[in-house]
C-alpha cells in the first residue's frame, strides 16, 4: 500500500484494505490501550464513549476491566461501525455496547452525557481541533475524564505515511491545545518500545496517553504535570 494510501486508511479505513489496516491496528493500538486502563480507574455503571473505534475489537476488554459499564463507539466510517457491530453481537444484545456511525464535529448526544471519553491515535485528524475537542467537551460531564492516546511527533514523523492527512504533536503542544480547549491537566504516561508499523517498518515508537478533565463551574486553576 502506498503511504499516501495507507495514511487515507489510517484516517478512515474503508473497504477491503481498510479492514486489513484495521486488523493491523488491533496489534498496533494495544499498548495504548495497556497504558489507558492503568491510568483510568474504571467503576461500575460509568458511561464510556469511545471515538475512532476501528473494528471494535477491544470493546470487550473494558467489559473484562469492569463488568458493569455502559460502552458507546462513534466511528465516522461505515465500514468500521458494521465491521464493530458484527464483532460485538453479544455486547450489543446484553444492551451493554452502542455503535453510533456520526462525526467527532457533530456528535449526537446529549450534554454532559458521559463519564470518560477515549479516542486513541485520533487527534492527528482532528483538523483543526477546536470543534471537535469543543464537542468532546460539551458531552463529557462536569469533572469527567477524556484520555487522549498519542503517538508523539519525534517518535513516528519519520514514517512516509504520516506526511499526509496527520497533524502532529509532542506531549507539552498537546497539554496546551487541551487547556486552550477548557480542560484541566489530570495526568500523562508513556512507554518506548521497539516495534513493525503497518507498513513493516522498524522503529521505536512511543506510546503516549494524556488524561485531561473537564472543568467544573468551581474550578479556578489547572493541574500542572
Amino acid at each position: 500500500m502506498e503511504p499516501k494510501e495507507l495514511s487515507e486508511q489510517l484516517k478512515k479505513p474503508t473497504g477491503k484494505n481498510g479492514l486489513e489496516v484495521a486488523r493491523a491496528l488491533n496489534e498496533s493500538n494495544q499498548g495504548l490501550y495497556d497504558l489507558a486502563f492503568k491510568l483510568l480507574e474504571l467503576k461500575p455503571n460509568q458511561n464510556i464513549l469511545e471515538i475512532g473505534f476501528g473494528n471494535g475489537k477491544h470493546f470487550s476488554q473494558y467489559i473484562q476491566k469492569e463488568p458493569e459499564l455502559t460502552l458507546t463507539g462513534v466511528d465516522y466510517s461505515a465500514d468500521m461501525c458494521e465491521e464493530a457491530k458484527a464483532s460485538n453481537t453479544t455486547l450489543i444484545d446484553e444492551d451493554k455496547l452502542t455503535i453510533q456511525c456520526a462525526e467527532t464535529s457533530a456528535l449526537p448526544f446529549s450534554n454532559d452525557e458521559f463519564d470518560v471519553i477515549i479516542a486513541h491515535n485520533v487527534i492527528y485528524f482532528l483538523n483543526p481541533p477546536e470543534p471537535h475537542l469543543q464537542e468532546i467537551k460539551r458531552v463529557l460531564k462536569p469533572g469527567g475524564l477524556f484520555l487522549i492516546g498519542h503517538r508523539p511527533r519525534h517518535s513516528i514523523e519519520h514514517l512516509e505515511f504520516t506526511r499526509h492527512h496527520f497533524v502532529l504533536y509532542e506531549a507539552d503542544e498537546l497539554v496546551e491545545l487541551m487547556k486552550t480547549n477548557g480542560f484541566m491537566i489530570a495526568d500523562q504516561h508513556s512507554n518506548s518500545y521497539q516495534k513493525s508499523a503497518v507498513d513493516g517498518t522498524s522503529f521505536q515508537v512511543t506510546d503516549a496517553c494524556l488524561l485531561v478533565k473537564k472543568k467544573t463551574p468551581s474550578s479556578t486553576t489547572d493541574k500542572g504535570v
